[in-house]
């Protein structure tokens, strides 16, 4: 029996200037604010890169500046945009990641 892939709510994304549409693929990146608790979540076209070497990441902790951490946490799909415009996204796995990556130009950070 195999595992159903993560699914997770996030806001609205039409602020980031990016218009993504059922079934668009992204790299979903988290900003966790230490002063307030919040954490907020962006879909972007390029992944997160750490801010010490400078290198691409697929998952991880990528750095902190003014108390705010960057992670990245992988590839993600659209599944639904609610009414509200908060988006319901799907983790991205197997085939339907490496395709992504290499898409993308990044096939080097495949697991």
């Amino acid at each position: 029996m195999s595992k159903e892939p993560e699914k997770k709510w996030i806001e609205d994304q039409s602020y980031e200037g990016h218009g993504y549409g059922l079934g668009d693929q992204a790299f979903l990146v988290s900003f966790c604010n230490a002063s307030s608790g919040s954490t907020r979540y962006v879909l972007r076209d390029q992944p997160a890169y750490t801010n010490r070497s400078n290198e691409p990441r697929l998952t991880g902790w990528c750095g902190t500046n003014n108390n705010v951490a960057t992670y990245i946490e992988g590839a993600w799909k659209v599944i639904r945009i609610a009414k509200s415009g908060r988006y319901l996204i799907q983790r991205l796995d197997g085939m339907e990641l490496a395709e992504f990556l290499e898409e993308m130009g990044y096939p080097e950070l495949m697991p």
